[in-house]
């Protein structure tokens, strides 16, 4: 039976009502989140002012009783309480020791001690698309960057599947501690102290927080994934990115010769240039953000003499690396096979052994 035009005005009218209905239900559940998401970085900003005042308190108390043991340390100290806003100094400098890190990997002992390892990751629909192995040696004021391709092969034969073979399903699968044993397997049995997951909003949200970067972008990238929502649209040349712009510049990987492993190279020189731009930013501002977004075994002392001691780098003494390897076919998938022998050299020029 054909429709009467009064009938199909009613449905188009019912239908309108509907779409509306679901638009409404959108944003109140986008402002929803949004003031989730707010009210944890309220209450993450309040739990940093509070531990900060009591650190405050603790060290004005400690000052009164080492009045007689300033000298040099006392002057190292200052600069470090500028430098963190008030964090206590002597338990950032405590963190950071040799031997006071929790070990959530133990090594094989081949590499030595003396050396704080965090083992990154940064996170998209559950899989690690970004791994990277960050290397601190307090002792020598040299930082290292590692960075471990997503699809280097990684045996688990408890799980069945080729794709369940790739490093990056690790962390969806198993949780961090297991993915710190694989990057620590990968690397030939480094310790893993700390590791720290960021999605790519979270990203977005730290960069905007230091005030965005400034990169050359060496080519057009353009790239769209609906099912992603994932729409890249950057220029060639040098900008100042948003967070935003600038998670997009790391994930694009179509328009290099090399795809992933191209991808992780511009990964390298988006860190170098946010550690180089890091100079004079607002710490206290960026560590509750990076508190909010960041699952991490870190406390907030251990994450802000990390990332400030990173942040303290000069271009001689920051160094990034990328796994040796090659890349090949294996089940019908494509795979990045570790070159265990070449890695065992990489990691004995790194640690000194």
């Amino acid at each position: 039976m054909r429709e009467t035009r009064v009938e199909r005005r009613e449905r188009e009218r019912r239908e309108e009502a509907q779409r509306e209905a679901a638009y409404r239900k959108r944003v109140r559940e986008e402002e929803r989140r949004e003031a989730a998401y707010n009210e944890r970085v309220r209450k993450r900003r309040r739990e940093i002012e509070r531990e900060l005042a009591y650190e405050e308190e603790l060290e004005n108390r400690r000052e009164k009783k080492k009045k007689n043991r300033r000298g040099k340390v006392g002057g190292v100290i200052a600069l470090i309480l500028i430098i963190l806003f008030a964090f206590t100094a002597i338990r950032v400098f405590m963190l950071m020791q040799p031997g006071s890190d929790p070990v959530l990997v133990e090594g094989t002992g081949e590499y030595g001690d003396g050396r704080v390892n965090v083992l990154f990751l940064g996170t998209n629909q559950g899989l690690s698309d970004t791994i990277m192995v960050f290397s601190f040696d307090s002792k020598n004021k040299r930082l290292d960057a590692i960075s471990i391709p997503r699809d280097t092969y990684y045996s688990r034969p408890q799980f069945s599947g080729a794709a369940f073979q790739k490093v990056n399903s690790v962390y969806s699968s198993e949780g961090p501690e297991a993915a710190c044993r694989a990057a620590s397997h990968i690397l030939g049995g480094i310790p893993i102290h700390y590791y720290a997951v960021l999605d790519t909003k979270g990203a977005a949200r730290v960069i905007d927080a230091m005030g965005g970067v400034t990169m050359y972008v060496p080519i057009d990238m353009n790239y769209t994934d609906v099912d992603q929502n994932l729409f890249i649209n950057l220029q060639a040349g040098t900008q100042h990115l948003t967070g935003e712009q600038a998670v997009h510049f790391a994930r694009f990987r179509s328009g290099y010769a090399t795809a992933d492993l191209g991808r992780i190279g511009a990964q390298q020189e988006l860190l170098k240039a946010m550690m180089e731009q890091a100079g004079g930013l607002d710490y206290a501002k960026i560590a509750v953000v990076a508190s909010a977004e960041t699952k991490t075994n870190m406390d907030v002392f251990a994450q802000v003499a990390f990332a400030s001691k990173a942040t303290s780098m000069s271009g001689g003494t920051f160094h990034t690396h990328m796994l040796p390897g090659t890349t090949g076919m294996k089940d019908g998938l494509s795979f990045f096979f570790n070159d265990e022998s070449a890695t065992r050299e990489l990691m004995r020029q790194i640690y000194g052994s």
